[in-house]
């Protein structure tokens, strides 16, 4: 689908402490923060849920129990938090092959080169995530 900012949102994280807090301008264990976020977002969108109920069902572990509790009062399952974490990375490997397919490798996640070399205000920051760390999101799924 592209660039999506609601795909792996860990602005939460890095902004606004939700799910705890991560240094935004720190590449350390981002790889596993977004496999993570993107796991969880799938399977909320999948749901049909707005990706907005994040902000309490990471934060709040009965949000968290709650959606999972509605999902199978509605649909007849017998999820448990794991299940989701599973489910999200099932429907993860499932896009990736597609764009695989596609003809869509590993080169498709990296970034302009200017963004690794141009310094961004207001930090005076560069992407400075190396591609082992961006390839590690979905080989770890």
């Amino acid at each position: 689908m592209g660039a999506d900012h609601t795909a792996g949102y860990t602005i939460a994280p890095e902004i606004l402490g939700v799910s705890g807090k991560q240094d935004p301008l720190s590449p350390e264990g981002k790889a596993a923060l977004s496999r993570g976020f993107q796991s969880a977002t799938a399977f909320i969108d999948t749901s049909g849920h707005c990706l907005f109920i994040a902000f309490a069902i990471l934060d709040i572990a009965s949000g968290f129990e709650g959606m999972v509790d509605e999902c199978n009062g509605v649909l007849g399952t017998n999820w448990t938090g794991d299940d989701v974490g599973a489910l999200g990375a099932s429907i993860l490997k499932k896009e990736r092959a597609f764009n695989q397919a596609a003809g869509l490798g590993n080169e498709a996640d990296r970034i302009p080169e200017f963004m690794k070399i141009t310094p961004l205000p207001p930090h005076n920051q560069v992407f400075d995530v190396p591609d082992s760390a961006l390839d590690s999101v979905f080989a770890e799924l």
